[in-house]
């Protein structure tokens, strides 16, 4: 249908153009006129005519591509079919589906699970430092020196990434633990005056020890869970003991730090110490700015202004005169605790355990 309106267009032009001949008494300007206007219309007809082509050739390709699809689906759902056989009469019990206990059959190709499609996914590490100037220059001075000074193609280093945090420090990331040491290397001898690095270290996990006997302390923690506890198979330096602090109900902690190994032992079974068995948990304890009293970040991260943590007041903290009576916790004035649980003390301070923000940020 697109060809023949294109077609009597055509025709209706030659058709025009023809009056110019016959035209004998027809001015010379009015013939010009009419010669050039059916030029530019011929051009844009064609013009026209183009872009329906290509757009005709775009939806014949987009239909066999629409068309191949299909029928690559169509083949693989009968394939499936054909792996499954006919369905069974006789109801079978189906097995729990785990990521350890999923049976392949014949013929079918095996799906994963979503435990086993990220399953290794996070488990690269990331290898990272930091790089400060002694000088407090801005985070482009230090950028500029490390690229004028370091070159990595020569250190044989693949950098992931080079960017500014926060606090202006300069943060460069590698693919391996013998490249960031290459690195540091390097910048310590070549800009050690200048500037200083810190490698990135991943903290090791810290358990609590509910409960200690009183002959406990830090010292002999690691000698009496080794002597005490033979069936662990600890071994001297799995266990640091950081400090011990005393509860409202005169019970005595004490806080451990161990590697991934160790935690994974001890958080499922309880330790004997002294004439007790006690119990092991995760110690978790919430990131507390000491600026605006504030969850989630630190003091050089902290862009709030300064609110003392015993009466949310703008002010220090050895500063403040208030009372117990008059403390206030300005995460729950932030955050409306007050309103949403009628349960909550309004005299308390942001400093006290029993807090409920406190509460939410360690489930979080």
């Amino acid at each position: 249908m697109a060809d023949d309106v294109i077609q009597g267009i055509e025709t209706a032009l030659n058709t025009i153009a023809s009056t110019k001949e016959l035209s004998g008494n027809m001015k010379k300007e009015l013939k010009n006129i009419i010669f050039k206007t059916v030029n530019t219309l011929r051009k844009l007809f064609v013009k026209l005519k183009d872009m329906y082509d290509c757009k005709t050739k775009t939806i014949s390709e987009l239909e066999t591509l629409v068309a191949n699809t299909k029928a690559d689906h169509d083949e693989t759902r009968n394939r499936t079919a054909r792996g499954h056989g006919a369905p069974s009469l006789i109801p079978r019990r189906e097995l729990p589906r785990t990521a350890d206990t999923v049976m392949a059959q014949p013929g079918v190709e095996q799906t994963k699970l979503y435990s086993e499609a990220l399953r290794g996914k996070f488990k690269q590490k990331r290898h990272t430092l930091t790089v400060t100037s002694k000088e407090s220059h801005p985070p482009d001075t230090i950028k500029g020196l490390l690229k004028s000074k370091i070159n990595p193609t020569d250190l044989n280093v693949g950098i992931n990434s080079l960017k500014v945090l926060r606090d202006r420090r300069v943060q460069i990331e590698t693919g391996s633990k013998e490249e960031i040491e290459i690195l540091t290397r390097d910048i310590n001898d070549k800009c050690g005056d200048k500037l200083e690095v810190n490698i990135h270290k991943l903290r090791n996990p810290r358990l609590v020890i509910y409960n200690i006997p009183e002959t406990i302390s830090s010292r002999n923690t690691d000698d009496t869970l080794l002597t005490q506890n033979p069936e662990l198979n600890l071994k001297t330096g799995d266990i640091t003991a950081n400090f011990s602090f005393e509860t409202k109900r005169r019970s005595r902690n004490l806080v451990i730090e161990v590697n991934a190994q160790t935690r994974k032992l001890l958080i499922q079974n309880n330790v004997k110490l002294g004439w007790l068995t006690c119990n092991i948990e995760d110690y978790l304890v919430a990131n507390r700015c000491f600026k605006c009293s504030i969850f989630n970040h630190r003091f050089r991260e902290c862009r709030g202004t300064e609110t003392c943590p015993l009466c949310a007041g703008s002010h220090r903290l050895k500063e403040c005169t208030a009372q117990p009576a008059g403390y206030k916790c300005i995460n729950c004035q932030t955050f409306n605790l007050y309103k949403k649980n009628a349960k909550i003390s309004e005299n308390h301070s942001s400093l006290d355990r029993n807090c409920t923000s406190l509460q939410v940020v360690l489930e979080k």
